[in-house]
């Protein structure tokens, strides 16, 4: 009875311990499976995304051979820096101020004279053209251009020119011959030019000077844009003036 009780009890044994083996090999079959899933889900591609300022003109700079390069910036705080790359996908208008978002990509073997990076336009943010600094009325002005009735007409000589006090109370220059000054008063954008005098030294240009005088007295508005000066009879204008700046 001993020995039937004895077989019986090993028989029990083994049949537990071959029915425990497959439940931990597929237990970590599954554990394993799961890490694998979490490796693949982590991994990601390459290249970092970067806003840039654009420069409304291209400068010239050298690498292999003389090349048209922008001016780039990654802040509006920030001073104009040379960016002597491409921008894959970006088309230059010289004369409009860019934002743009690019991608950056790091290079391996970057050409000669060239950046480590390369950059592929994502998208344009705006495209403006810059505003210019309006100068104020008390500084140099050299005559351009006369209005003819319907039309402008440029001038043959830079010769003529006004500089205008800084307390805004006179002026003098030349007409292109003889020396001027004389008393001005503004305010606003309403001026007058009076009490014109000249020196009398007689010269070939004394027909322009007589026009250049006789527009000044007859301005009593003005309008400047960026460094031009613009004189007008009430809304007639009379002629332009640009900055010697």
């Amino acid at each position: 009875m001993k020995y039937w009780i004895l077989t019986l009890s090993l028989l029990l044994s083994s049949i537990l311990l071959v029915d425990a083996r497959p439940r931990r090999k597929k237990h970590q079959s599954k554990r394993s499976k799961h890490r694998v899933t979490r490796v693949v889900r982590r991994s990601s591609g390459g290249g970092n995304y970067k806003s840039v300022w654009i420069a409304p003109h291209q400068v010239d700079c050298n690498g292999v051979a003389l090349l048209k390069c922008f001016q780039v910036k990654y802040s509006p705080e920030e001073e104009w820096q040379t960016y002597s790359g491409a921008i894959d996908r970006f088309k230059f208008v010289e004369g409009f101020e860019y934002q743009i978002k690019v991608k950056e990509i790091k290079l391996k073997n970057p050409p000669a004279d060239a950046p480590d990076t390369k950059w592929t336009l994502v998208r344009v943010v705006s495209k403006q053209e810059p505003e210019l600094p309006k100068l104020p009325l008390a500084s140099q002005w050299i005559l351009s251009a006369y209005y003819t009735g319907n039309a402008w007409e440029g001038t043959n000589s830079k010769s003529a020119y006004l500089t205008i006090a800084r307390d805004l109370k006179g002026f003098s220059g030349t007409g292109g011959c003889n020396r001027l000054r004389g008393d001005l008063e503004a305010n606003g954008t309403n001026v007058t030019f009076s009490q014109i005098i000249s020196t009398k030294m007689a010269c070939d240009k004394l027909q322009a000077e007589t026009r250049f005088i006789e527009a000044l007295g007859k301005a009593n508005r003005f309008d400047i844009v960026g460094g031009e000066l613009t004189l007008f009879n009430g809304q007639t204008p009379l002629m332009k003036l640009e900055s010697y700046r």
